[in-house]
């Protein structure tokens, strides 16, 4: 899989660009805010088996004879796969990732334009890190089938095929034989290539005009994924409603042994399978990442702050289950917070502004979502929401106890050679409390900028314990303190 690494803002612009990662339920790993762990690697989103499965885009495809077109014409999802001007074809898929909800089973539906006297569709599946190539699996007899109507054909799995499938590769390509007589041009229509059995559709669906693109692994349980699921549907109408008419109908939720916890790229979400197995009750983190895929559409520079405390705000608003897993956002201010952490801190901080200066006004994540859908967010946008400048509403928020700015001293950046946010300290020593309190996160200074006359003792643990490094002057990279300090002391 591809990999990338956040930048320090998230422009939510197109589909296709990553968007943010969620490490923990209240605090995400978003490169260039702070937070309490390294910030892992994120997989860059493959192709879902929903959406191969489900011939949604016909690039997910290959044809050893015929044409390919897309079709409307569906039985699921918003697209089906149409290929023409064949008598024999192999429609090949692109590779695929393992496969959930592997069953003895896969059905396939077909809508032919002339009913046959022959015919026949064959199943292979090839994996050269399964040792598989072009493994039969089953064949399916078109002879009979009805024409311009869908019908569905039924492939057995053999055991050892099964077994397989339910193991961990990234190279799967699945093809399908078709051998028809020949049609003269007309179109046969293939859509939902499915494990019979799999994932089923849970009752709150119904009627829903969004689609979920479920994918899971094995040994995932089904009720908290019946549960996740319906959490959706409960709740993503609402956010649609609220913030953007025009998000996606179709959003993927995919349960993975990726590491950790939860996050958004695009339309598609992503939980990890152990912390889920761990915090049944904790479905409510759907709310956080669906909000993600709403917030979708904002330009120009956006704060990630921002970002992921609309989403716990969204998440506190409207999860339903939050009292039972034990989550919620700050009842205020406390001493080692900040607003830079985002996500609890941040919706904390909007909630206060609303009541304190909003009142019969929209509350502020729902004008911050219009100010940056219109690319028009700059430091006056507090000015104009509160009267105020975000500095002064903190101080104010925290009834004047947070620290101030620091005017002189060291500065410590977020990126080597001084790259990044910047935050400046003044003499002092500085537990990790102290420095989260000035919006440093743990293990997130990358080089530090030290004026004539100071000296800086950085320690790799908090209670100023662990390895030490001490710097008399500018340090453009930090060698084996990069990104591992934790407490300071500053002469």
């Amino acid at each position: 899989m591809l990999r990338s690494i956040h930048h320090t803002t998230h422009k939510l612009l197109s589909r296709g660009s990553l968007l943010l990662t969620c490490w923990a339920l209240s605090a995400c790993a978003v490169a260039g805010e702070p937070q309490d762990e390294d910030p892992v690697e994120t997989a860059e989103l493959a192709l879902t088996q929903g959406s191969v499965l489900g011939f949604e885009d016909v690039a997910d495809w290959t044809a050893s004879a015929g044409t390919l077109e897309s079709s409307t014409d569906r039985t699921q999802g918003a697209a089906a796969l149409g290929v023409r001007d064949f008598m024999y074809a192999e429609l090949t898929s692109s590779p695929l990732s393992t496969l959930s909800g592997v069953t003895d089973e896969i059905t396939l539906d077909i809508r032919i334009p002339e009913a046959a006297p022959w015919g026949q569709v064959h199943l292979y599946v090839s994996s050269p890190s399964l040792n598989l190539n072009r493994a039969w699996v089953d064949l399916a007899s078109l002879e009979n089938v009805s024409a311009n109507t869908w019908s569905t054909l039924s492939f057995d799995v053999p055991a050892y095929l099964q077994s397989a499938l339910q193991q961990s590769y990234s190279d799967l390509q699945i093809t399908l034989a078709l051998s028809l007589p020949s049609d003269d041009g007309a179109l046969t229509v293939l859509d939902n290539l499915n494990f019979e059995g799999g994932i089923p559709d849970p009752a709150c669906d119904d009627d829903s005009p969004y689609t979920l693109d479920v994918t899971t692994v094995p040994g995932f349980d089904s009720v908290i994924l019946e549960d996740m699921m319906c959490t959706f549907h409960a709740v993503y109408p609402q956010l649609v409603q609220r913030f953007n008419p025009a998000a996606a109908t179709t959003v993927g939720l995919h349960i993975t042994n990726e590491p950790g916890i939860a996050w958004a790229s695009d339309e598609d979400t992503f939980y990890n399978r152990q912390f889920m197995l761990g915090n049944p009750l904790g479905t409510d983190v759907v709310v956080h990442e669906v909000m993600h895929v709403v917030q979708l559409g904002y330009l120009g520079e956006v704060p990630s702050w921002i970002v992921e405390g609309g989403a716990d705000y969204a998440r506190d608003a409207y999860g339903l289950r939050n009292n039972d897993a034990g989550w919620s956002i700050p009842s205020g201010w406390t001493y080692g917070s900040h607003y830079l952490f985002g996500y609890g801190e941040a919706a904390a901080f909007f909630k206060w502004m609303d009541a304190t200066y909003r009142v019969g006004l929209p509350p502020v994540v729902d004008a911050l979502d219009d100010i940056l859908r219109a690319g028009a967010y700059s430091s006056a946008t507090w000015v104009d929401l509160t009267g105020h400048g975000l500095e002064t509403l903190w101080q104010q928020y925290s009834n004047g106890n947070a620290p101030p700015p620091a005017t002189s001293g060291i500065t410590v950046y977020e990126n080597s050679g001084f790259g990044g946010r910047a935050v400046m300290l003044d003499r002092g020593v500085y537990d990790l409390i102290d420095l989260r309190a000035r919006a440093v996160a743990n293990d997130w200074i990358s080089s530090i900028q030290v004026p004539a006359g100071y000296t800086v003792t950085v320690y790799y643990d908090a209670g100023f314990t662990g390895t030490s490094v001490q710097y008399t002057s500018d340090a453009s990279t930090l060698g084996a303190t990069n990104d591992q300090i934790s407490s300071i002391v500053i002469e």
